[in-house]
């Protein structure tokens, strides 16, 4: 029976292509929902790529492919949603995020797994769409976008959204002149862009930087921020 590599971690419900409820399983199925998630740095654990994950909906699978002699990531890894919706907010929410050096790839396996594969390890460019969206985006602008932050729950309740959106306005404040905080929040029936991040306008580029600088890395109800600059014209605009 032919079953993923879970990078020599053996057994965990490997080979089972049902969900069992609140386990994720270390399979994922060939369907058109499997995602690829490749130029993930090499330091961050299963853990650590599982919570950016999860801020966009629950995992049904995900494994993060290892060096089988070392136990080494191999800077990419495939998931599944539960909910299939989740698949594209993520690939949205993403694709072409710069993390530390590196700018994420996330797109639907499908076809191209294996292409995507060799390409990840070889360490070779590939033309995704959207890829370009953050790519001039190295230096710090007047917009900082956090994720892994919140989760999509978290967005329904009103007193836990207006909660959010001042603790971020007063944890951010001690780092520069805040001006504008913009959390996209869930729209029943609707894909709402930007959705899962939060969107910090600062008086000026130091600011963000500053923020940036103290933020990325930190914990968040349990979760590992991840941070970049964003574009201030397409902020304005609510382009997310």
């Amino acid at each position: 029976v032919s079953t993923q590599s879970t990078g020599g971690q053996g057994g965990v419900t490997s080979g089972v292509p049902g969900h069992i409820p609140g386990i994720v399983s270390t399979f994922v199925e060939e369907t058109p929902n499997k995602l690829f998630i490749g130029s993930l740095p090499s330091h961050l654990n299963e853990d650590q790529v599982k919570e950016l994950l999860t801020s966009f909906g629950q995992l049904k699978s995900f494994t993060l492919v290892k060096d089988s002699a070392t136990g080494d990531s191999k800077g990419y890894a495939f998931c599944e949603y539960i909910d299939p919706k989740n698949a594209e907010q993520a690939i949205e929410g993403l694709n072409g995020m710069s993390l530390g050096e590196k700018k994420l790839i996330v797109n639907r396996a499908g076809a191209n797994q294996k292409q995507s594969s060799t390409s990840a390890v070889a360490g070779l460019p590939l033309p995704i769409t959207g890829m370009d969206i953050l790519s001039t985006l190295n230096e710090a602008t007047e917009v900082l976008c956090l994720m892994n932050m919140i989760t999509l729950d978290d967005l329904m309740d009103d007193d836990e959204y207006q909660e959010i959106l001042e603790d971020v306005r007063e944890e951010c404040g001690k780092y520069g002149r805040v001006r504008n905080v913009v959390i996209p929040r869930p729209i029943e029936g609707q894909a709402v862009p930007g959705q899962g991040k939060i969107y910090v306008e600062f008086a000026s580029p130091d600011d963000t930087k500053k923020a940036a600088g103290a933020l990325a890395g930190r914990k968040f109800a349990n979760r590992v921020v991840v941070t970049s600059y964003y574009n201030l014209d397409k902020f304005r605009k609510r382009d997310f």
